[in-house]
């Protein structure tokens, strides 16, 4: 993550920053680099694995060189190729985590299962696959109007709600970077109608997934699979926040924002959900789409367009999906089996779906990077995507330390890493908030 840092700063603060960044910056570099040369000799005395002593030398030997071309190009030795030196901190960065990977595979314990369903599921929360936890319906009649008011509020997936708005946000953002002019009726109008949309694409993955919804113990009381709702009442109700979402998105903000809230109502509702979702290990990858969209939807409500600051904010958060949900999919892989769902830790097994974390992780990172070095984004997105990230990344490693210790205690870290990628998140969004609208 030393190393992370210092291309998150290449890619924003350090090019165009002070004298004052750019010295922490070479101080930084001399310290990683001691940090990579005492990890080589620590690989080389102690028991890893020959693959682990290759992978840190060849990163020794590949970061020397990089520092070497930096140092030649900042004292003007040789033209200084920008581009080229952040690719060669992200392909470090690459080879340093690759390292990682096979580090905490070659020590962990043998894993207490091979993917196949087993455990309990009743210590922890329960969270359903897109984040909700099933509310309590009281019973008694003075209560009954709430109730129902209740039962369609979480037909909608409310918790959902805040990280879309923010990432909308985020994307309004960053087109008030590029010049653009921001007003309070394009914010609020965005908002609102995507809030309907949500709603409404919650509601017909809720009409659709019933009968499986009944079959798993986190979900078996969401509205309609526990019969609160009817299925035409449900089906109703969300096309009426359908035709709400447009009304107000088309009145109020472009067309084209209204466009890009009905592809991701299809993309959630329909491609993920009735697609994707029952019928292949390839679900979250390719249906981590629908929740990337709002990043355009910010966008173009400000601009009319869609631009590159947009396209780079939604590759990060498609490339977020898969490791922010395979921890959910690994802590509750027995509903996902009994409900007979692909998910990635029920057909590959569950040290399979943490490879997959590291590697969607590193990607994301180096995603973020980019968006970094594409906008004007400084040193408070920088620090963010690497202290953050190093914390989403400590989660994952420590799951490898719970192979031996049952069920529950790898449920439990699996749910470490989740609400990690979700603090992540939110605080990489944050951060362009805070750059793009508050500075």
């Amino acid at each position: 993550m030393g190393t992370y840092l210092l291309v998150a700063l290449g890619a924003t603060a350090a090019a165009d920053a002070g004298s004052v960044v750019a010295a922490v910056h070479q101080a930084s570099a001399v310290a990683v680099g001691v940090l990579l040369a005492v990890t080589a000799v620590l690989a080389r005395r102690t028991t890893a694995s020959r693959a682990v002593r290759v992978g840190t030398i060849a990163v020794l030997i590949a970061y020397s060189a990089q520092a070497g071309v930096g140092l030649a190009g900042r004292t003007d030795v040789v033209p200084f190729d920008g581009g080229l030196h952040l690719l060669g901190g992200i392909a470090v960065f690459s080879v340093l985590l690759v390292t990682l990977v096979i580090r905490v595979e070659t020590t962990a314990g043998k894993p207490i299962d091979d993917g196949s369903p087993n455990g309990t599921d009743n210590r922890v929360t329960p969270i359903d696959s897109d984040g909700d936890a099933p509310s309590v319906v009281s019973e008694t009649g003075s209560a009954r109007f709430r109730d129902r008011v209740r039962a369609y509020l979480e037909l909608t997936k409310p918790r959902l709600m805040w990280l879309l708005c923010l990432l909308a946000l985020a994307g309004m953002g960053l087109a008030v970077a590029t010049g653009a002019r921001l007003d309070g009726v394009t914010v609020v109008a965005t908002l609102g109608g995507g809030v309907l949309a949500i709603g409404a694409s919650g509601t017909f993955n809720h009409v659709y997934e019933r009968d499986r919804d009944r079959e798993m113990r986190r979900t078996s009381d969401r509205p309609i699979a526990a019969d609160r709702v009817g299925v035409r009442r449900a089906t109703g109700f969300g096309v009426a926040l359908i035709i709400a979402s447009m009304a107000v998105l088309v009145a109020f903000v472009n067309v084209l924002t209204a466009a890009l809230t009905a592809a991701a109502i299809v993309y959630y509702a329909y491609v993920y959900t009735v697609l994707l979702k029952p019928t292949t290990r390839w679900n979250t990858v390719i249906g981590g789409g629908s929740g990337a969209l709002p990043a355009l939807i910010g966008y173009a409500a400000v601009t009319g367009t869609v631009g590159l600051p947009a396209l780079l904010l939604a590759l990060v958060v498609c490339c977020w999906t898969p490791a922010h949900f395979y921890n959910l999919a690994i802590a509750h892989r027995e509903d996902y089996a009994r409900a007979e769902y692909p998910m990635l830790p029920v057909v590959a097994g569950v040290r399979t779906a943490r490879q997959r974390i590291l590697a969607w992780l590193g990607v994301t990172l180096i995603a973020a990077v980019l968006l970094g070095a594409a906008t004007d984004l400084g040193l408070l997105y920088a620090l963010t995507t690497t202290v953050l990230g190093a914390v989403f990344v400590r989660s994952v490693v420590r799951q490898y330390d719970v192979d031996q210790r049952g069920s529950e205690d790898e449920r439990a870290a699996a749910y470490r890493s989740f609400h990690a990628s979700n603090a992540y998140l939110g605080a990489l969004l944050a951060a362009i908030l805070v750059e793009t609208l508050a500075v």
